[in-house]
C-alpha cells in the first residue's frame, strides 16, 4: 500500500462498486456507513434476492432456498433487526415464483465457467482495489442475477458500473444484469446489457479518484462539516443509519 494512502485512517482497504455508487448517490450516508462502519440491517427483499442468487449458483432446490430465507430472517430477528411480518411473507411466497423462471432460464445457458468468483480491479494510480463477486462468468459473458417486483425499462446506471468492473476484471466485453421479474400477475426474466463497459468503466476510475481527493486531506470531523444529511433524498436512509447520522451530525 502506498505510505500516503489516504484510504487508511478510514481503515479502507479496499473498495466496491456499491462505496463508489454511493459516493456518487449521496456523500452523508457514505460517510455514516463507510467511514463511521455503520452496517445497515439487512430486509425480507434483500433475502430473497440472496437465496435465490444461491439457489440459482449452487443448483440447489426451492425447498432449500425457503429454508435458508427462513435461517436468515430467524437470525436477523435473534439480533434485533425488525420486519414487516406481510412484506417477509410475502417474499418468502415468491420464492418458489422467481425460481420457476430463472432456473430454466439459466439451465438453457449452460454451464459457467464460475459462480461467485471473487475479483479485483486495480487502476495504477488509486493505492486500493476494487473487490466484487461475479454472480456468472460465461466464456463470453459475464451476468448478473437481479430479483425484482418492479419492472426494469433501462440498466440504470450504478448497475452498469457494477457489472462493467466485474466484466472489465474478467476481460468480458460483455455484461448483462438478468431481472428475475415477479408480480402477482407476472413473471418473466428480462435481460439488459451494459450499453459502453469502457465508459462505466472510466466513471468508476474518476468517482475513486474523487473520493481518494475528499479523503486525502479530511478527517471524519471535517467532513460531517463538509456535507449535511438529507433523511429524505432517498429510500436508502434507513431508520438506523439516520440513528446513526444524527449522533454524528448532532441532530436533535
Amino acid at each position: 500500500m502506498n505510505s500516503n494512502n489516504p484510504f487508511d485512517q478510514f481503515e479502507i482497504e479496499h473498495l466496491s462498486a456499491s462505496s463508489i455508487n454511493l459516493f456518487i448517490q449521496d456523500i452523508p450516508l457514505f460517510i455514516v456507513r463507510y467511514l463511521a462502519k455503520h452496517k445497515s440491517p439487512t430486509n425480507p427483499a434483500m433475502v430473497r434476492g440472496t437465496v435465490i442468487d444461491h439457489c440459482i449458483g449452487n443448483k440447489t432446490s426451492v425447498e432449500e432456498a425457503q429454508k435458508e430465507f427462513k435461517k436468515i430472517m430467524n437470525y436477523e430477528k435473534k439480533q434485533g433487526n425488525v420486519f414487516d411480518k406481510d412484506k417477509a411473507d410475502t417474499e418468502y411466497n415468491n420464492i418458489e415464483r422467481y425460481l420457476e423462471i430463472g432456473i430454466p432460464f439459466y439451465e438453457k445457458l449452460g454451464e459457467p465457467v464460475s459462480y461467485q468468483e471473487r475479483v479485483e480491479l486495480n487502476f495504477d494510480d488509486l493505492p486500493v482495489p476494487i473487490i466484487g463477486f461475479v454472480d456468472m462468468e460465461y466464456k463470453d459473458c459475464i451476468r448478473d442475477i437481479k430479483t425484482t417486483a418492479k419492472r426494469p425499462s433501462t440498466l440504470l446506471p450504478p448497475v452498469q458500473r457494477q457489472i462493467a468492473i466485474y466484466a472489465t476484471a474478467l476481460e468480458k466485453n460483455r455484461a448483462y444484469a438478468d431481472y428475475l421479474y415477479v408480480t402477482k400477475t407476472k413473471a418473466e426474466v428480462i435481460t439488459l446489457e451494459v450499453d459502453d463497459i469502457d465508459m462505466r468503466l472510466n466513471e468508476v476510475y474518476r468517482v475513486a479518484s474523487a473520493m481518494m481527493n475528499l479523503l486525502q486531506d479530511n478527517d471524519i470531523n471535517s467532513l460531517i462539516e463538509q456535507f449535511y444529511p438529507n433523511f429524505e433524498s432517498s429510500w436508502m436512509w434507513d431508520a438506523s443509519s439516520i440513528e446513526q447520522a444524527k449522533k454524528l451530525w448532532r441532530i436533535k
